[in-house]
């Protein structure tokens, strides 16, 4: 049994790849591919290899240990999906597989290779409430849950980090910078143990949550490398809008 076996182990592998960010649940466990652990491996390696020490102005030791936690975690989360002694990973009742956008209008066909991806069963049962146009594409069957966490995995992975945010504003220094990096939990967020620690007020937290908000890209931008077209994703924001305002008076 590989050393990640327990839920919040698996939490923590998960925090050390993708970052505290990123609110991982059950539920995002059960749909996490291999390819999506890849790509969060190969994106933390870029900025921790011990190699690229100069380059990056830090301690080749630090980084050292950094990377051997990267791969320690990406290793057990790939044995962990691909069933060494973890349940969560498993689904029992496989359901469709992605659909392309020609076929958005087709009925959803059962894909046996579609493992633990699935769409959303409740046909024409959208929550009658408002919604994000990720949640409303996945309630709608236009994209599948794992096709939403991927999504919503890499827009987070892409954003500034609030400790770079902190760098350029001043707030920190590129030591204080390293030393809440190294010595933080994976599980606790960098703006959380920087106020602990008075490296900046938690005002300041705010308004740097509020600038990283600002600065990422919008789902959209990820919805077309997924084969929406800009007309058909306008058509179906105008959709989720008008959800949105049915909900509102409701």
């Amino acid at each position: 049994m590989n050393q990640y076996s327990t839920a919040s182990q698996l939490f923590d592998a998960c925090g050390v790849l993708f970052g505290p960010e990123v609110n991982v649940s059950i539920e995002f466990l059960k749909y996490l591919q291999p390819s999506g652990i890849k790509d969060a491996y190969r994106c933390q390696v870029f900025k921790a290899h011990p190699d690229r020490a100069a380059a990056l102005g830090q301690d080749e030791e630090s980084l050292n240990d950094r990377f051997n936690t990267l791969t320690q975690a990406y290793e057990c989360l790939i044995a962990a999906i691909k069933g060494d002694g973890c349940v969560l990973m498993q689904q029992s009742n496989p359901r469709a597989s992605k659909r392309s956008p020609e076929n958005w209008n087709s009925p959803k066909t059962t894909n046996p290779k579609s493992g633990n991806d699935h769409f959303y069963s409740h046909k024409g049962a959208v929550p009658k409430r408002k919604l994000l146009i990720g949640q409303y594409l996945y309630y709608s069957g236009y994209i599948s849950w794992n096709t939403l966490i991927e999504i919503i995995v890499r827009q987070r992975r892409d954003r500034p980090q609030i400790g770079q945010i902190a760098l350029n504003w001043g707030l920190i220094d590129s030591d204080q910078l390293l030393y809440i990096l190294t010595n933080r939990k994976f599980s606790e967020k960098f703006g959380d143990y920087a106020v602990r620690n008075e490296y900046f007020t938690q005002c300041n937290l705010l308004a740097l949550l509020y600038k990283q908000k600002k600065l990422q890209r919008p789902i959209g931008h990820y919805l077309l490398k997924y084969g929406f077209g800009p007309v058909v994703l306008e058509r179906l924001v105008r959709k989720q809008k008008h959800h949105n305002r049915n909900a509102a008076f409701k």
